[in-house]
């Protein structure tokens, strides 16, 4: 599915665990159950997840799509006003793409 953030076109795949290890090599420890592809701007999670881990893991890396799209990396601090305003201003953008993917897979 396709969405837009700020006026950027980004899609969301589902990707088997094989096809995101051999795609997006993971770094570190620990499974990652999706990523924020910013380059090629792409929302992967697995498509084998169970319903609701997918829909946090879809959540969670709109989330990532929004701080890249409408914020600076750089220097950031996190206070809790940060945090707030971020959750806040995201929610209703994020919360409506979460709902259309999912109706749209129905």
């Amino acid at each position: 599915m396709r969405f837009k953030i700020n006026n950027r076109t980004w899609e969301i795949i589902e990707l088997s665990k094989e096809e995101m290890d051999k795609e997006y090599p993971s770094e570190g420890d620990g499974e990652v159950y999706g990523l924020c592809d910013y380059t090629n701007q792409k929302i992967c999670i697995w498509k084998d997840l169970h319903q609701e881990q997918k829909r946090q893991t879809l959540i969670h890396e709109l989330t990532h799509c929004y701080i890249g799209c409408y914020m600076s990396f750089e220097d950031m601090t996190w206070h809790i006003d940060v945090i707030c305003n971020l959750v806040a201003n995201s929610h209703d953008i994020i919360h409506e793409i979460v709902k259309d993917y999912f109706a749209k897979k129905k």
